[in-house]
C-alpha cells in the first residue's frame, strides 16, 4: 500500500470500496517509479491470520486476492493460511507481481515461491513477462514466443486457471483466458502511456465485474481492459502523473 500514487490496495479499494478486507504485505511512501520512496515492514503473517480467525468466528465467506508480496516467506504464510482456512475460502485470485517487458524485478526466492501459491489457486493473472519468469523462460525472452510460455504455463500449473494480461500486439494490447480447452481474447486498443497500477486497477475491475456483478469470467475480462484503457485515456487528458480511476466499474 503507497502512500503516494496509486497502485496495489489503494486501486482495490477504489473499485471494490467497503468490500474489501484489506491485510498489505508492505507499506511504501510512493509507488515504485518514484525516486527515494521507503519501505516499512508489517508483521504480515500474524495479521493475516488473525483476519482469518475472526473472519471464521464470524461464519464468513471470502474471496482471497494476492498481489505484490515483499518477501518469499509471505508466500509460504499465505500458502499455510489456505490450506488451514480452507473451509471459508471460496476462490482464490493470484497476481504473482514479480516482472514486466522481459525482466524480474523481485528476487529469484520470491519467483520460485509463487510457483507454490498458483499451484493451489483458482485463477492466475499474470503478464506475459510473468508467465515466462515463472516458467524458466526468461533467459532468452521474446514476445514472439508467447504461445510457447502460455503452453509452457498451463502444462506446469494444470489446475490452474490462467488469465494473461495485456498481450502486446503492436497496435492491441490483448488479454487471454484459457478455459480447459477454449482460449477467450479481448483487445483494447493501446494507449501511448504507461501507469503503474493498471494491472492492480484491472483486477480489481474483474473482481468485481465476475463476483459481485455476476459476469461469465470472459466478459468480466472485456469490460475490465475496457475500464483500464478508458483510465488511462481520463489520467492522461487530465495531465495525471498517476492513474486515477474513474468511478464505478461501469461501461
Amino acid at each position: 500500500m503507497p502512500a503516494i500514487g496509486n497502485a496495489g490496495l489503494k486501486m482495490v479499494m477504489h473499485v471494490l470500496g467497503t468490500k474489501v478486507i484489506p491485510v498489505p504485505s508492505l507499506l511504501l511512501t510512493g509507488i515504485g517509479s518514484i525516486k527515494g520512496i521507503k519501505k516499512y515492514e508489517i508483521p504480515f503473517k500474524d495479521l493475516l491470520k488473525n483476519t482469518l480467525i475472526l473472519l471464521r468466528e464470524a461464519n464468513e465467506k471470502i474471496i482471497v486476492y494476492v498481489g505484490y508480496l515483499g518477501d518469499a516467506e509471505q508466500i509460504n504464510s499465505i500458502r499455510d493460511c489456505l490450506q488451514e482456512f480452507g473451509s471459508i475460502i471460496d476462490f482464490v485470485v493470484v497476481d504473482p507481481v514479480c516482472g514486466d517487458h522481459g525482466r524480474a524485478y523481485v528476487s529469484s526466492e520470491i519467483i520460485a515461491n509463487w510457483g507454490e501459491l498458483i499451484a493451489v489457486s483458482d485463477l492466475c493473472l499474470p503478464n506475459i513477462t510473468e508467465v515466462a519468469l515463472l516458467t524458466g523462460n526468461i533467459s532468452d525472452f521474446d514476445i514472439e514466443q508467447s504461445e510457447r510460455y502460455i503452453r509452457a504455463f498451463t502444462s506446469k500449473f494444470e489446475n490452474t486457471r490462467l488469465l494473461v494480461t495485456s498481450v502486446d500486439e503492436g497496435q492491441h494490447l490483448t488479454n487471454k483466458l484459457l478455459e480447459k480447452s477454449a482460449l477467450y481474447e479481448s483487445n483494447h486498443e493501446k494507449v501511448p502511456k504507461n501507469y503503474g497500477g493498471s494491472g492492480d486497477a484491472f483486477a480489481s475491475y474483474l473482481i468485481d465485474f465476475h463476483f459481485f456483478q455476476k459476469m461469465p469470467l470472459s466478459r468480466a475480462m472485456e469490460h475490465a481492459g475496457e475500464m483500464v484503457r478508458k483510465d488511462i485515456i481520463f489520467s492522461m487528458e487530465k495531465s495525471e502523473p498517476f492513474l486515477m480511476l474513474r468511478g464505478k466499474s461501469s461501461i
